[in-house]
């Protein structure tokens, strides 16, 4: 088994660092302060082709695979993990897309959603529930050739920029409890994002709920034909288990940007006459840290080596997301502790880190939740 990157790995990992450290990070302060991200940013990020280096070549991708992906996930969180995870969820509508769309939706959707100005959403949360599609409150109802969708839905990334979604109904018609998913270009007439969440950290993320009044949209929009009228359900499993890896890849980026900082200020800060970084206390801090992010490192790889080969990720995404998530928890309050009252200031990243790291435990399914799953094929 060979752990080593290839040369063009190796240069997506560099093209990245680069890109993210020349076009991201001047613009972090803005973002943060101004809690939206650039459109102009998102396009060259597309230009680059990084929203499709998992797809193949014929739906407009890069052909590469899902480690590539991954690759950028990291690189592009060592430096502001929002945009990484606006670049992510993209990815979650194109996963869906390519999983369970039809050919012919697949050449007419994803050229423009891996390579248009817009950016994507995916849209199953409401107040009502997060993950029951028993509870689901927003309907669709076919009226001849259209679909007519109506609800609310809150807590939806990328959902005030242009672009597709991909939005979760309940279909009465299928029976209870069951769900469609259909893609919509958000804006169209009856769509509006009336609150864009004020939140504790991922300031530059985008995240609002949705209105949707009377929207329309052709049939034939049905995510994966007739075949899949009801089987949201499936649909929200199948795409979710990559947007688990997404944020195992942000976790290790931001676990990695802690663990950098730390390092650098124990080199350069003096106590009694010579750098902390001498110090066994501190020592034992950074060796920790610098554990955690090895081993997240490596099972975020192994999981996205399994994702490109196209195996059932359920329980491995469960538990790499657990492992990682936690650990970037462990490496941000370790790096805070080795810079001490600097690292509570917004003179150094960590304090941002600490805030958005946490969110890496909620979305895409609480860890109490990653628990279970992580449980269940050794139980069944």
């Amino acid at each position: 088994m060979d752990f080593n990157y290839t040369e063009e790995q190796l240069m997506l990992k560099d093209s990245v660092r680069k890109f993210s450290e020349k076009e991201i990070a001047p613009l972090v302060k803005w973002m943060e302060t101004e809690k939206r991200t650039p459109r102009d940013l998102i396009k060259k990020i597309k230009d680059l082709g990084w929203c499709g280096i998992q797809y193949p070549e014929k739906y407009g991708g890069s052909g590469n695979s899902y480690i590539e992906y991954a690759i950028m996930q990291i690189e592009m969180s060592r430096v502001y993990c929002s945009t990484a995870c606006t670049i992510s969820v993209n990815g979650m509508l194109g996963a869906n897309i390519m999983k369970f769309a039809t050919e012919e939706q697949k050449m007419k959707f994803l050229p423009e959603h891996l390579n248009g100005d817009g950016i994507g959403s995916f849209a199953f949360t409401e107040p009502s529930t997060g993950s029951d599609p028993g509870a689901l409150r927003t309907t669709c109802v076919r009226d001849g050739d259209e679909w007519v969708i109506n609800g609310e839905k809150n807590f939806i990334t990328n959902a005030s920029m242009p672009g597709l979604m991909g939005i979760f109904c309940k279909d009465a018609e299928m029976g209870p409890g069951k769900c469609t998913n259909i893609l919509i270009p958000k804006g169209i007439k009856g769509y509006s994002t009336p609150r864009i969440y004020d939140k504790m950290g991922m300031h530059g993320l985008e995240v609002c709920d949705v209105v949707l009044d009377n929207v329309r949209v052709p049939y034939e929009n049905t995510t994966g034909g007739e075949a899949m009228r009801g089987k949201g359900f499936q649909v929200l499993l199948g795409s979710t288990q990559i947007g688990k890896l997404s944020v195992c890849a942000q976790a290790v980026g931001m676990a990695q940007a802690a663990l950098e900082a730390a390092v650098q200020y124990s080199k350069e800060r003096v106590q009694r006459g010579k750098p902390i970084s001498n110090f066994q206390t501190i020592q034992s801090l950074i060796g920790d840290m610098a554990t955690d992010v090895m081993v997240g490192h490596q099972i975020v790889l192994a999981t996205a080596f399994k994702a490109s080969e196209g195996k059932e990720l359920a329980a491995d995404a469960a538990r790499t997301r657990l492992f990682t998530s936690e650990a970037v928890h462990r490496v941000a309050s370790k790096a805070m502790q080795v810079m001490g009252a600097y690292s509570y200031t917004t003179e150094f990243p960590i304090e941002r880190i600490f805030r958005d790291a946490k969110l890496t435990e909620i979305y895409e399914g609480v860890n109490e939740i990653q628990r279970l799953i992580a449980a269940t094929d050794l139980l069944r």
